[in-house]
C-alpha cells in the first residue's frame, strides 16, 4: 500500500466531500478514474432519499404501498396513515463482480418473497416488485477497489471504504427504524476488506476470497 506524508489531513469522521477533497491532496489535484467511479457510486447510494426519482428505499417506506389491512393500519380524515406494525422485511448483503449491493425481500407468512406479488393477503406490502424494491444500495466495483487499495492504495482509498461501510449501516439503521427488519445477512464490506487484508498478509488462497463472492444472478436461497 502506498503512503502518503502530505501535510493535508483527514478530520476524526470525514464526509464523502472531505475524502475527495484529501484524495485530491495526495494526487496532484486530480481524482483517479478508478477511485472516481466508486466515488460517484457512494455519492448516489448515501443520498438515496435525497434524489427527487424514485428509489427502492422511498417505495420501502411508502406507506401508501403498505398492507393497511394486514398492518392494522388505516389513513384518517387528512390523509394520514397510521399503522399499529410496520411491515416485514430481509436484508441481504453481497458483493458480485458488478460489486456491492444491499437487496431486500418481502414476507408473505413465513414464505420470503423475491419474486414480482401483488395483492396477497398474507403479505405486508400492496405489491411487491424488484425490479424496484429489491435493489437497496448499490456500490460499483467496490471488491476490486479494495483489493487495489492492499496493492497500492493511500489513506484516502482506506477513508473512501471506511465511508461505504459507514453509509451501508446508516442505512440498515435506517430501515430497522422505520421497517420490521426480520434478517440481514450475508458477506458485509467489513468482513470482505478483513478477508483482503489477511489475503494480501498470509498471502492465502484467492479460493478464499472467491468463496465471499455471488453470482450476479444469484437468487439468495437459503
Amino acid at each position: 500500500m502506498a503512503t502518503s506524508h502530505n501535510k493535508a489531513k483527514l478530520p476524526a469522521n470525514p464526509t464523502l466531500k472531505e475524502i475527495n477533497w484529501y484524495k485530491k491532496q495526495l494526487n496532484w489535484g486530480e481524482l483517479p478514474p478508478f477511485y472516481h467511479m466508486v466515488s460517484q457510486s457512494l455519492s448516489e447510494s448515501e443520498n438515496l432519499l435525497e434524489h427527487g426519482f424514485d428509489t427502492a428505499i422511498k417505495r420501502l417506506l411508502d406507506k401508501r404501498n403498505w398492507n393497511l389491512k394486514t398492518l392494522g393500519g388505516q389513513e384518517d380524515h387528512n390523509g394520514i396513515i397510521h399503522c399499529d406494525n410496520k411491515p416485514r422485511i430481509g436484508l441481504h448483503q453481497s458483493f458480485t463482480e458488478r460489486g456491492f449491493e444491499l437487496s431486500a425481500y418481502a414476507y408473505a407468512g413465513d414464505e420470503k418473497i423475491r419474486h414480482y406479488m401483488r395483492d396477497n393477503a398474507k403479505m405486508e406490502f400492496d405489491v411487491w416488485d424488484p425490479a424496484t424494491m429489491e435493489h437497496v444500495i448499490r456500490i460499483g466495483q467496490l471488491h476490486k477497489f479494495i483489493a487495489f487499495f492492499f496493492d497500492s492504495g493511500d489513506d484516502a482509498d482506506k477513508a473512501l471504504i471506511i465511508h461505504a461501510h459507514k453509509v451501508v449501516h446508516d442505512t440498515v439503521e435506517l430501515l430497522r427504524r422505520e421497517l420490521n427488519v426480520q434478517a440481514y445477512n450475508g458477506v458485509s464490506i467489513k468482513e470482505f476488506y478483513k478477508a483482503c487484508e489477511k489475503h494480501h498478509n498470509t498471502g492465502g488462497s484467492e479460493f478464499a476470497l472467491a468463496r465471499l463472492m455471488e453470482p450476479d444472478d444469484y437468487n439468495h436461497k437459503e
